[in-house]
């Protein structure tokens, strides 16, 4: 089976995500190839196809490589484009996944993260390319929010059966599994230092500026120093974000290796975005016992749901009181990740993709004449 995306390897939400399914089927027993515009990491079998990705940050995409993507269809037995048929970045090649996978009759399924009908503000869709919507395909939506989107635009697919809901899983063990220690001495962070971490890009959804304030707010309350911790190191920035970053309190920029050991280093996990397809670092964070505070993205409901606690950005005191470390603190991060444990445990994607895959199967099946 081939996964497609326009970009993987790298820390993103939808590569992370990607990862997670390409280990999900190997475990099944498929032998796994990816293709994308651009990889962060390489493997050998990786297959690079043009039009996916600009040359340049802000350009348009080169032209398609149709050829390439008809050979890909035509040596594989499953598809998955992973958002490869939502975001509006490259839409020529999205309807060319489409076309030459209908043409080929190969079973597809297409994960919609980002369509790009949502966000702040809408993004607009000109030529009604993207997202992809064709019944022959199955279509996995992963919120409740989006499947009711999808839904509302394209009823054809849920009276097909192909339109279904999977929620992004998590290695619940794994993340409780980072090194604190070493992590804070690498980042240089002192032992009394309350550490504050924003799992975010630097851009003007993610709030960067609402999670200084968040920070400063922190410091105000605690007798303890405080710094902030944005994970994403790009340079230059612009200038409302590169002013609100100039007041942060104690300023860490840059990733760490392991996703486990980043929430092991940290104390708070902050997310105060505007807009997210899900959130992936709050549902991470609960998994790591780590306090969350997040919001107001509209997604953010659909996570609360499930009875994870979720502190709104506004709770500073909350927040400071929680970091005593009291029985309430340990009470309240053990039952959140009961939560996680139950409802978003990796362990259980194989099977979710199992059955996905049989249905991506009928779909494409019973369109065959005959």
């Amino acid at each position: 089976m081939c996964v497609v995306s326009h970009r993987l390897g790298g820390y993103d939400g939808v590569s992370i995500e990607a990862a997670k399914w390409d280990a999900g089927f190997r475990a099944l027993g498929w032998e796994v190839t990816r293709a994308a515009g651009f990889f962060v990491d390489h493997r050998d079998t990786d297959v690079v196809v043009a039009g996916m990705w600009a040359d340049r940050p802000g350009g348009d995409p080169p032209p398609v490589a149709h050829r390439t993507i008809q050979h890909v269809v035509h040596t594989h037995d499953l598809l998955v484009l992973d958002n490869a048929g939502s975001l509006f970045s490259a839409p020529q090649a999205s309807v060319a996944w489409e076309s030459h996978a209908l043409a080929a009759g190969i079973p597809t399924i297409v994960r919609h993260h980002d369509p790009p009908f949502q966000g702040t503000p809408l993004r607009p869709v000109t030529d009604g390319s993207v997202p992809l919507h064709n019944v022959r395909h199955l279509h996995v939506l992963i919120n409740r929010f989006t499947y009711g989107q999808f839904d509302e635009r394209w009823p054809e697919l849920r009276a097909a059966g192909a339109l279904r809901i999977a929620y992004n899983r998590i290695d619940v063990d794994e993340l409780a599994n980072g090194d604190r220690e070493q992590t804070r001495e690498n980042l240089g962070v002192g032992p009394r230092d309350v550490l504050v971490a924003h799992p975010a890009r630097a851009d003007a959804r993610k709030n960067v500026p609402g999670a200084v304030e968040f920070a400063l707010g922190l410091a105000d309350r605690l007798g303890e120093p405080v710094r902030y911790w944005l994970t994403d190191p790009a340079a230059p920035l612009p200038e409302t974000l590169q002013r609100a970053l100039d007041r942060a309190p104690g300023l860490i920029r840059g990733q760490v290796p392991r996703q486990a050991d980043l929430y092991a280093a940290c104390d708070v996990v902050l997310l105060p975005s505007t807009w997210e397809g899900w959130g992936l670092p709050v549902v991470e964070a609960a998994a790591a016992s780590r306090i969350v505070a997040a919001g107001p993205y509209p997604m953010l409901d659909e996570i609360r749901g499930f009875g994870l606690r979720v502190f709104d950005p506004a709770e500073v005191a909350t927040v400071a009181a929680l970091l005593s470390g009291g029985d309430s603190t340990v009470e309240l991060l053990n039952a959140n990740r009961n939560v996680v444990r139950e409802h978003f445990d990796l362990r259980f994607l194989p099977e979710t993709l199992a059955e996905l895959t049989v249905t991506a199967r009928r779909l494409v099946e019973s369109s065959v004449p005959g």
